[in-house]
């Protein structure tokens, strides 16, 4: 039998995220010559592979074309079943696939799943430590703390090579995300004003008009500062504030992120807020989990003092939206030193939705023959400039983890890092208890809460 090529396999095949992201993702990348010749998708549902279409395209609301429906196939499996892991190898071995081919296997499962299903994939001689052509990508979360991290990454080492994780954090695959280094370090008018001197504040913002919906059981675990706040708002917060690394390079890019992440504490004169929308509690009665974080953090280094960096996340608010906004700290234009007219400070707003794009509020003169200052504001719209479909940001880790290329994943040393900004967090804000805040919210300062 002649050799067959690469292999997908998804753990958690039938839940929430495999249906409404790594799927369509998958769907999207298969109009472009997706190089999988089998998708194993796999759950603990007595499905076949029609019936697993069918069941995914129902839960996900789309329609599998034929050239993804030919690749998919299901393979039950509980994660502790032994037996289950050698009939999948059976299977893909009756198959003829090349054992030296990819592997890369998706773990969209909790984190107390992912070393016991390593540890049977290894049993089962579907996976190889050590080997660079099989890889594991870990979604999030990776732990529930520092030390759960920890200790799931001590027990990780023995059965995967560091270069053989690839840790996800989608919102590094997002469009306007990936664009940060480019306005950065290609645009000279905020190279030259990139730093604590010009900018009092940076907002890092994402924050729905939804509630957790069907995601309670983990959301209840987790809450807005793990869900939210330890992964995707400081790797965004990192982006904003990391020293010019030396090549674009992974590596280098990690470094530098890693570096500015091992400076930021939280400010002591901004205690956190976290709060909880009305009605949550009656889903899971005498529940303390947050829906709302805000927290103001500093960074321990010389080009940044005097700035706040405020993260803000939260469910059920009075609208959705995830954006970066610097606010440059304010000027004065003195017209011959006889009259002193106050500017407006300017603004940069990164803005990753619903729009994607960038606005600059700078000042002009008003208009006729007066003297008044009055801000303008300067919008680009990135994302119309997008031609069909645009790239959803799971299509790009998932090429990025073919290829090999681990610029969007993040590093354990970030995400120790990340973890300890959480986990004092989460340590401050307890002790000013919880907020709790009508569904639909606009300003949470009304609450007596944040700012």
């Amino acid at each position: 039998m002649e050799s067959r090529g690469a292999l997908l396999c998804i753990f958690g095949a039938t839940g929430d995220l495999a249906a409404k992201k790594i799927l369509p993702a998958l769907q999207q990348w298969s109009n472009d010559n997706i190089p999988f010749e089998r998708i194993w998708c796999l759950g603990r549902r007595p499905l076949d592979g029609p019936g697993y279409h069918a069941f995914i395209e129902a839960k996900g609301n789309f329609r599998l074309n034929q050239r993804l429906k030919k690749a998919i196939d299901y393979h039950r499996l509980a994660f502790d079943d032994a037996a289950a892991y050698h009939s999948l190898a059976d299977r893909i071995g009756a198959e003829g696939f090349d054992p030296a081919a990819k592997r890369l296997f998706f773990l969209a499962v909790k984190p107390e799943d992912v070393v016991p299903i390593i540890v049977q994939l290894q049993a089962a001689g579907l996976f190889a430590t050590g080997k660079p052509e099989h890889r594991l990508l870990l979604e999030k979360p990776f732990g529930e703390s520092l030390e759960s991290a920890a200790a799931i990454q001590q027990r990780l080492l023995p059965l995967a090579a560091e270069e053989q994780m690839y840790r996800i954090d989608h919102y590094l695959g997002k469009e306007m995300i990936r664009n940060i280094l480019t306005i950065r370090f290609a645009n000279r008018i905020f190279t030259e004003s990139w730093h604590g001197g010009a900018i009092e504040t940076v907002e890092v913002i994402s924050i729905e008009t939804s509630g957790v919906e069907e995601r309670l059981d983990y959301y209840d675990r987790a809450g807005a500062v793990n869900d939210m706040v330890q992964s995707h708002l400081l790797q965004m917060a990192a982006l904003v504030a990391m020293d010019t690394p030396q090549t674009l390079e992974p590596e280098s890019i990690r470094r530098a992120k890693i570096d500015v992440l091992k400076q930021m504490r939280l400010d002591s004169l901004h205690p956190p807020v976290i709060g909880q929308y009305a009605g949550y509690a009656a889903q899971v009665p005498g529940s303390t989990t947050e829906t709302f974080v805000e927290a103001t953090l500093r960074i321990d280094a010389p080009q940044w003092q005097g700035t706040r960096f405020v993260v803000r996340t939260g469910k059920k608010l009075g609208e959705k939206r995830t954006e970066i906004r610097l606010h440059f700290r304010p000027t004065r234009l003195c017209l011959n030193c006889s009259e002193t007219l106050e500017a407006a400070p300017n603004q940069l707003v990164i803005e990753v939705f619903p729009q994607e794009g960038v606005q600059l509020r700078f000042n002009s003169k008003t208009p006729g023959y007066g003297y008044g200052v009055e801000p303008v504001t300067a919008d680009y719209c990135h994302s119309c400039r997008m031609i069909g479909n645009k790239p959803e940001a799971y299509v790009k880790l998932l090429k990025n983890a073919w290829s090999g290329d681990k610029t969007l994943f993040a590093g354990f040393a970030e995400l120790q890092a990340q973890w300890r900004i959480a986990d004092e967090i989460q340590a401050a804000a307890r002790e000013h208890g919880l907020v709790v805040y009508p569904p639909g919210v606009w300003d949470m300062r009304e609450q007596g809460g944040a700012t």
